[in-house]
């Protein structure tokens, strides 16, 4: 009786301790982007400019990109890109959207590139991560989140060590006056917060434990009971 009284203490505290350890590992991981900027159709930009500014600039629409380096961030759960909102323009309300990017972070990077109507093009299409309506008012330091869908989580996950981009496009007819979100974007950055999950492993060696502490627990009663 004794024995398996002890058994079930190791059983119980060692379940704990895992559980615990399950608990540290799941973390909650900001990056700050490593390039951003926009491309348009129209005229030209450099590499060090760094405004994200998303949409119409008469005459010129802009879509804006967001450049992160994963490294070694994997299982992630949740996504949320978080942006300065600056200055907006036009319409009291304007829809935004953010999508995936199939152009290689180093040509992105390449600002100096622009014009360019293939990467504009491929900044505002694709899969979507989310639809927003954002106030073009407000105040000019607040950090916006956006929580992004399953399909960005997937993306990211897909990309572990490697780069992961972000496109931003407003939707809708803009018509040709200035409609525009994060205007004046200089000099900052961009966040990536990230939640990641617990090894399905360690899930598995906490249950299994808690069942043996429980199987030994009805052996305790049992025998006790006799």
């Amino acid at each position: 009786m004794k024995n398996c009284y002890k058994l079930a203490i190791t059983a119980a505290i060692v379940g704990f301790g895992l559980g615990t350890l399950n608990i540290a590992q799941a973390a909650t991981v900001s990056l700050s982007s490593s390039n951003q900027g926009w491309w348009n159709t129209i005229t030209s930009n450099t590499n060090i400019n760094d405004n994200y500014i998303t949409g119409n600039y008469s005459p010129v629409s802009l879509r804006s990109f967001f450049t992160f380096d994963l490294g070694t961030l994997a299982g992630i759960s949740s996504a949320t890109l978080q942006v300065q909102r600056f200055e907006g323009s036009g319409n009291p309300t304007q829809t935004l959207g953010f999508f995936d990017v199939s152009t290689s972070a180093d040509v992105l990077a390449q600002k100096a590139n622009n014009p360019d109507t293939n990467i504009y093009n491929d900044l505002g299409s694709g899969k979507n991560y989310g639809t927003f309506n954002v106030s073009t008012s407000g105040d000019r330091n607040e950090i916006l989140s956006f929580v992004l869908n399953s399909d960005a989580i997937a993306d990211i996950n897909a990309r572990s060590g490697q780069f992961f981009s972000i496109g931003g496009a407003l939707l809708g007819d803009l018509g040709i006056s200035d409609q525009y979100l994060f205007g004046l974007s200089f000099d900052s950055s961009t966040t990536l917060v990230v939640n990641t999950v617990p090894e399905p492993g360690t899930i598995s060696g906490a249950a299994l434990v808690g069942i043996i502490g429980l199987c030994l627990k009805g052996k305790i009663k049992t025998f006790q009971n006799v």
